[in-house]
């Protein structure tokens, strides 16, 4: 028999709406004393916790152990040009093991959410400029560049909305990511064998979440597609958020020239309205819904705002944003009658942009640093 698991009960649980899982935590050691229940989250052995943090996989999974140079190492070290030196120097500052600052971004499906957000907006904002400088008499008019830049803002919306699920879809466990998508890379360009070795990327796509029972270990491989817990706020939202990403795709698709007939200038109004504008308010819609549930996700009540918190700013300039895009379609609908309908509904367009594109910043700033561990006295913050 191996030694009993010691298991931290949570002393403190944040639930901003009743109904979904929590989404802070405050775990304390198990204590036989019964009077000093009250001030375990002052322990400095407490463990906090929150959906977010772990999802954006901010927790170091573990300790990063340095060699000690060598006198050989510390020769070679002199020897190299000063830009090389400068360079190792610099890795082994950001390796150490007290940085926040996180090392292996090329696999973290976090980084990469929020790179294609920041890349999406910005094709966004440029697709805000052909459009609005020619109604301001800047420039001339050009309806081609400006549908195929809305066609690749709208294309890494989807890709980052995507990845934004498979992210909460694999909270807990998205380590595999790396893995799993040299996996499906190598079974597309058909280098990966369909029994792998246990060796192999197929194989390291999953992992045990038990030591061992009647049963054996049970496994999790990395999803790609699935369904997670609809009580959990952080995947509702990013659910949401694909779906609304999908729908807004379709008028990013059919505002392609030679799609609709007559567009701009004189497309049929029925046909219009249907497939071009009203995916518009729909995915726009959906951005704002999403936007609100990660608002409240990192929130302790669902109507205080936290403004100490990255994640809540994230949610709140992504929410003006959406606000832009839902706007520009609701006021397309009247864009052809009236031309001051028509600057509203492009400038909508353009500070929407700008304000997804902050989101995108400081999501991204986020993603790169480990979380800062809480001071004791903030539990109940």
């Amino acid at each position: 028999m191996g030694s009993p698991l010691s298991v931290h009960h949570p002393h403190n649980v944040t639930r901003p709406l009743p109904f979904f899982h929590p989404t802070r935590a405050v775990f304390a050691p198990p204590s036989s004393d019964e009077n000093a229940s009250s001030e375990l989250h002052d322990n400095a052995s407490s463990t906090h916790w929150s959906s977010r943090a772990s999802r954006k996989r901010r927790y170091s999974t573990r300790p990063i152990h340095l060699a000690r140079t060598s006198t050989f190492g510390r020769e070679r070290l002199q020897d190299m040009p000063l830009a090389q030196k400068e360079l190792v120097l610099l890795e082994q500052r950001v390796r150490q093991p007290g940085i926040r600052l996180k090392v292996h971004l090329a696999w973290d499906i976090s980084f990469w959410v929020a790179v294609v957000f920041v890349l999406g907006s910005t094709v966004w904002i440029i697709n805000g400029f052909f459009l609005f400088l020619s109604l301001v008499g800047i420039g001339s008019d050009n309806f081609v560049a400006s549908a195929w830049s809305a066609f690749v803002g709208g294309t890494l919306f989807e890709i980052g909305s995507y990845l934004m699920y498979v992210e909460a879809l694999n909270t807990g466990h998205d380590e595999l990511f790396g893995p799993a998508l040299r996996e499906l890379l190598g079974h597309a360009s058909r280098t990966v064998s369909e029994d792998p070795s246990r060796d192999s990327d197929s194989a390291k796509t999953e992992k045990g979440l038990t030591e061992g029972g009647g049963s054996g270990p049970r496994r999790v491989k990395f999803r790609w597609i699935g369904i997670g817990s609809w009580r959990e706020l952080g995947f509702l939202a990013c659910f949401v958020q694909m779906w609304a990403a999908t729908i807004f795709w379709v008028s990013t698709i059919t505002g392609l020239p030679n799609v609709i007939p007559g567009m701009p200038d004189d497309p049929p109004t029925a046909v219009t309205d249907i497939f071009f504008w009203t995916p518009q308010v729909l995915g726009g819609s959906g951005f704002i819904i999403s936007s609100l549930l990660l608002m409240i996700e990192v929130q302790k009540r669902w109507w205080l705002p936290n403004l100490r918190s990255m994640g809540w700013h994230v949610g709140f300039w992504n929410l003006i944003g959406a606000l832009g895009f839902t706007l520009c379609g609701a006021l397309g609908y009247a864009s052809l009658a009236s031309t001051q309908v028509n600057y509203q509904s492009v400038l909508s367009t353009f500070w929407g942009s700008w304000a997804f594109l902050i989101g995108s910043v400081i999501q991204l700033w986020e993603t790169l640093w480990r979380e800062d561990a809480p001071a004791p006295k903030s539990a109940e913050d």
